[in-house]
């Protein structure tokens, strides 16, 4: 049965989506892994027929929207048999289940504390906006299922938080003259940010904390000052390797990156104190180095709260 052969007022296909499971969201990778099902609904009326029950057809031997999915990647696996049923009427129906990893182009300047915007893209692939319209499923609304789309409340998603979502008809553009027929599904989701406090951020304060010991010491006991300030730094920078596998490699920098950088120029700047200090004591200036000491007890604790404030607060990006 030819595609081509349907008149306009028959291209209306209704869409039902429910997000049955989001199972990751990789951050380095730009992509996320979801459980996806989906409802499509059309008539033809050339397909109708005097049976009591639905017939099944295969796709290609009747006109369908040829819907993919923009944003897959090879890793989406279809569940279902590609195949439709049909109603007496003429009201097909098609189901499918897709199960997989989706290309997600994420801005990463605020992580950890990010929110992101999440989309799948179902796609027309032979249509104009003009030749199919994508409309919320009916049937779905009136069975009380809000923009014939939803989200399971069991998502095995155990470092993210699902804010909002929603599902609209949504012109796909390949080219900015070559427009397709299409439908979205996106969802709002904010990073749960506590394992970077409780594993990345408070031992990285600790660290910094740890430095300042340098400015209670006595100037006139310079091994100890150089041995706290170097095994500081020596610390930071050992951390920083440990925890760089669980960091999103990226050409810019995060509000994380961000206070790793003024916690190392912190760390650094103890040690340049303890140089200066003992530059002093060896010169019989000993009640200057104590004066330095004690307005960097006050001065760098101000610079890293400071720092805090600017990086981290400020809302979610």
């Amino acid at each position: 049965m030819g595609a081509d052969a349907i008149s306009t007022h028959e291209r209306k296909v209704s869409v039902g989506i429910w997000i049955v499971d989001i199972n990751n969201i990789d951050s380095a990778q730009q992509n996320f892994t979801a459980d996806i099902a989906i409802v499509l609904r059309w008539k033809d009326a050339r397909l109708a027929h005097t049976g009591t029950g639905a017939v099944h057809y295969a796709l290609d031997q009747i006109w369908t929207p040829r819907v993919s999915i923009a944003n897959e990647t090879s890793s989406v696996v279809r569940k279902l048999p590609e195949s439709a049923e049909v109603e007496p009427d003429g009201t097909v129906l098609y189901r499918q289940r897709y199960v997989g990893s989706f290309t997600q182009p994420l801005r990463l300047q605020s992580f950890p504390f990010d929110r992101q915007t999440f989309r799948i893209q179902f796609v027309a692939i032979r249509y104009r906006p003009n030749e199919v319209v994508f409309v919320a499923d009916e049937n779905w609304i009136h069975d009380g299922l809000l923009k014939a789309a939803g989200i399971s409340r069991s998502i095995t998603l155990p470092d993210w938080t699902v804010e909002r979502w929603d599902a609209k008809p949504d012109v796909y553009a390949l080219t900015p003259g070559l427009q397709y027929s299409g439908y979205v599904f996106e969802f709002t989701a904010s990073r749960n940010v506590q394992h970077y406090i409780l594993k990345i951020i408070l031992p990285l304060i600790l660290i910094v904390m740890m430095s300042w010991s340098v400015f209670w010491t006595e100037p006139t006991n310079s091994n100890t000052q150089f041995s706290i300030a170097v095994t500081s730094m020596l610390t930071l920078i050992a951390y920083r390797f440990a925890v760089d596998t669980q960091l999103p490699r990226l050409p810019y920098i995060t509000r994380l990156d961000a206070f790793f950088l003024v916690s190392t120029l912190l760390v650094f700047l103890s040690l340049i104190e303890v140089l200066v200090t003992t530059i002093l004591d060896n010169n019989d200036q000993v009640a200057r180095a104590k004066k330095l000491d004690r307005y960097c007890r006050v001065i760098v604790p101000i610079i890293f709260v400071i720092a805090w404030l600017a990086i981290f607060g400020h809302p979610r990006g």
